[in-house]
């Protein structure tokens, strides 16, 4: 076979591109795997700065037992590649009714199941109410799978008004729906989180890589050229070829490769709108696409401290006036910034003792934000400014132990990741799918509806959390594309 002819070419190596690579490799077929970053990871790619080593922001992985990562690791036999931890404890701080943080007791995050009555003391949870709010914690964690594919058009706000819940602890449970999708409490479609929930509640949360959580796509990476595929890095793919109705290959900065199939990590609108073009696709499909709407974007800080500050691995700052609604987010997107907003951060030396040097740490926070890789810079300002007052009420020993600290903005995850094709998009911390009428069983499909064309990651084909999520998709759309690939061979 010709040096750059492939049966599949897979473009971008986050992690629902590397997992789908990794596994059409490990199964037989001839993978090219591309990327324009110099690492794999996508959003996730590891990164570092003198003795420092970190991710690039804040990154939620969730579950700790029994998670997605495990799974590919062991079938692609490389579990002795990447070191996945979970910190002993996370640090979610409640600014309660007096105006007091307090951290969250004993939230072990490899413990097993979180005690309701331990949550009800820290959230202010009255003891009249705490039937009711036991019941809505009951069923959550206890809802079977049937049930929670009805809940595909409805909104977790939704779902949460059938209960009387006591406003502590709806904040929480509003700010994990923040955290985890990306999107507000009543936009997110109901089935995927109280799905995600129940892996939180049940399996925990918190887990992290050495190196990075992108340690793990690299490992996936190098599964790739391990089983007989190619991986070029600092390749951006400029076109995706399509011929007769069908793809033909892709032309990169680094030269054109041919492939009958290629599954496009790039996200969907960018790889519609941009890589393929629109003249290849019907105006209903268009119209689709460019409906689609994105999860929110995520910006923050890297601090980097002359000392131990924080204790805990990760953790959150939040209270019960702090979730975010979509009429909440119109006003703040409209210059009405909140005083008060879901924060959460992260401490990688406290998961990996050689992420930071030693005697100093490295504390990363995130919040949510607009996607727009074009947010000015005044507004991004804004944003930063009142995130940091809370977060320095929060920790009131962090400003004199910060030497210098780095900002991180949709910009920088646009750059990163997804080309923005549409207005005030392109930085999305997650991407489609998370809303209701687009989540569940409603999700875009992998099968783009061009011959051999097929999407990967956050996108389409997967459930689950961030890379969770991305992983899913890959396992799902490497099945897909297995089977499409020995269609093709047995017509021919």
């Amino acid at each position: 076979m010709n040096r750059n002819h492939f049966d599949v070419i897979v473009v971008g190596a986050g992690f629902g591109g590397s997992t789908c690579a990794a596994l059409l490799a490990k199964r037989g077929l001839r993978v090219l795997l591309l990327d324009k970053n110099p690492r794999a990871g996508g959003k996730a790619m590891p990164f570092s700065r003198g003795r420092f080593s970190y991710n690039p922001w804040f990154i939620c992985t969730a579950p700790v037992t029994g998670n997605l990562f495990e799974i590919v690791l062991e079938e692609l036999g490389i579990r002795d590649r990447v070191k996945l931890v979970a910190p002993e404890t996370m640090g979610p701080i409640f600014k309660n009714s007096s105006g007091r943080y307090v951290m969250a007791p004993q939230m072990s995050a490899g413990g097993g199941p979180i005690d309701p009555n331990m949550m009800f003391d820290w959230l202010e949870v009255k003891e009249e109410e705490r039937e009711d709010a036991l019941k809505l914690f009951t069923e959550l964690v206890m809802m079977s799978p049937q049930d929670i594919e009805t809940l595909d058009n409805i909104s977790f706000q939704e779902w949460l008004g059938r209960y009387q819940v006591p406003r502590g602890l709806y904040g929480f449970l509003a700010f994990c729906s923040d955290g985890l999708f990306v999107v507000p409490v009543d936009a997110v479609v109901a089935s995927e989180a109280v799905k995600n929930f129940q892996d939180i509640f049940l399996r925990s949360g918190g887990l992290f890589c050495q190196g990075g959580v992108g340690r793990v796509a690299e490992a996936f990476a190098e599964a790739v050229a391990a089983n007989g595929g190619k991986v070029i890095l600092r390749a951006r793919v400029e076109k995706i070829t399509v011929d007769g109705g069908g793809v033909t290959g892709v032309v990169t900065s680094k030269g054109s490769f041919k492939a009958p199939i290629v599954v496009s990590n790039a996200g969907i609108q960018p790889t519609v709108l941009k890589l393929v073009g629109e003249e290849h696709f019907d105006k209903g499909y268009l119209n689709y696409v460019k409906e689609l709407i994105p999860s929110l974007g995520l910006m923050g800080v890297r601090y980097f401290l002359s000392r131990k500050v924080i204790e805990v691995a990760n953790g959150t700052i939040f209270s019960a006036e702090t979730p975010w609604t979509l009429e909440r987010w119109i006003r703040a997107r409209s210059g009405e910034i909140p005083d008060e907003m879901p924060i959460w951060y992260e401490v990688p030396s406290n998961y990996d003792p050689k992420a930071a040097p030693r005697g100093k740490q490295l504390l990363i926070t995130g919040f949510l934000c607009p996607a727009d890789p074009q947010l000015g810079d005044e507004e991004i300002k804004a944003w930063n400014d009142k995130v940091e007052e809370n977060l320095f009420r929060a920790f009131p020993e962090l400003p004199d132990a910060i030497e210098s600290k780095e900002y991180y903005t949709p910009r920088d995850v646009s750059a990163l990741t997804r080309d923005q094709v549409l207005a005030y998009q392109g930085g999305e911390c997650i991407g489609l799918g998370q809303i209701v009428g687009q989540g569940g069983k409603h999700k875009p499909s992998p099968k783009a509806p061009i011959r051999g064309l097929f999407y990967v990651g956050c996108d389409a084909g997967g459930s689950g959390i961030g890379t969770q999520q991305a992983v899913d998709s890959g396992i799902k759309v490497a099945d897909m594309v297995r089977r499409y690939h020995h269609m093709l061979q047995a017509s021919r």
